[in-house]
């Protein structure tokens, strides 16, 4: 019994665990949206308004509200998921975590809003 034990134990130990960690493939410093691989700068975060990195508005945050350049309502953030103007989810605050590395936030959800949601290099969310 003891020298079986004593086999399982060494087997158990030499085991590895293997783990899937997801690195998120964008960065968010509280005003500036970057993608990782390439440095890029996709855009801008100034008091309420989003903004491309060459100055284009794309959207506004109103309250718990975000809007597009028109002004027309395109979603509502209540502080963990994301919902389009019918009320139906989106996404959630920690899946957008996923994708860009940051505090989380409005900003941050109006960011993947506006400049991750559509794109193909966006970590399979959605």
């Amino acid at each position: 019994m003891t020298m079986q034990l004593g086999v399982l134990i060494i087997y158990l130990s030499t085991m590895t665990i293997e783990t899937e960690v997801q690195v998120a493939d964008y960065t968010f410093d509280g005003r500036r949206l970057v993608k990782k691989s390439s440095g890029q700068k996709l855009a801008d975060v100034d008091n309420n308004t989003i903004r491309s990195t060459n100055g284009a508005v794309f959207g506004q945050i109103e309250s718990k509200n975000l809007r597009d350049s028109h002004g027309k309502k395109v979603a509502e953030f209540d502080g963990k998921e994301i919902k389009d103007e019918k009320g139906k989810k989106l996404i959630s605050i920690k899946d957008i975590q996923n994708v860009i590395e940051g505090e989380a936030g409005i900003s941050m959800a109006a960011l993947w809003y506006f400049f991750v949601k559509d794109r193909q290099d966006h970590a399979g969310v959605l």
